[in-house]
């Protein structure tokens, strides 16, 4: 009923452009002015930082690992540090099953085509970036001689 009320008061007809406004309540979407580049790098670089604090503190090496009550609150404090950052810009992804399966339901419910405006930045950008903050994380954090040994470990094996 709210998101009818809205769009009767709004004068938005579903599945016309102008009711990406309303479609927001469902998924992620960019609009103008950020740009499609914009929102890419965006939702690349937020995941990125947030799969460098997920892989920096779950790390077999890492000093957390000990007492590892403290690594959910500081994953949090990330998603929310990011979410304040990049929200403003693409609501914040930085999970592409976060927002496809609302965009089927925003699909379905009759926004049609609109619904799907820009999918695509918010799959590939997550899917871009998480495997940019791994590598940083594991290389910068933790050399490449650890990759290397686990290789050859493999390797003879």
């Amino acid at each position: 009923p709210k998101i009818r009320a809205f769009e009767e008061q709004n004068n938005i007809t579903r599945g016309e452009p102008e009711s990406l406004a309303s479609a927001r309540a469902f998924g992620e979407y960019y609009v103008e002015p950020v740009s499609t580049e914009t929102a890419f790098y965006a939702e690349a670089f937020g995941t990125a930082i947030l799969a460098f604090v997920i892989f920096c503190l779950t790390h077999q090496k890492n000093d957390c690992q000990r007492n590892k009550v403290y690594i959910p609150p500081l994953i949090g404090m990330t998603v929310g540090g990011l979410i304040s950052v990049i929200a403003p810009l693409t609501q914040a992804g930085f999970n592409p099953a976060r927002d496809f399966g609302p965009r089927i339901v925003a699909y379905a419910a009759g926004w049609g085509n609109v619904a799907f405006q820009g999918w695509w930045v918010f799959v590939l950008g997550p899917i871009v970036g998480a495997p940019i903050g791994a590598v940083v994380a594991d290389i910068m954090l933790y050399g490449n001689d650890e990759v290397h040994d686990q290789c050859s470990t493999e390797a003879e094996n």
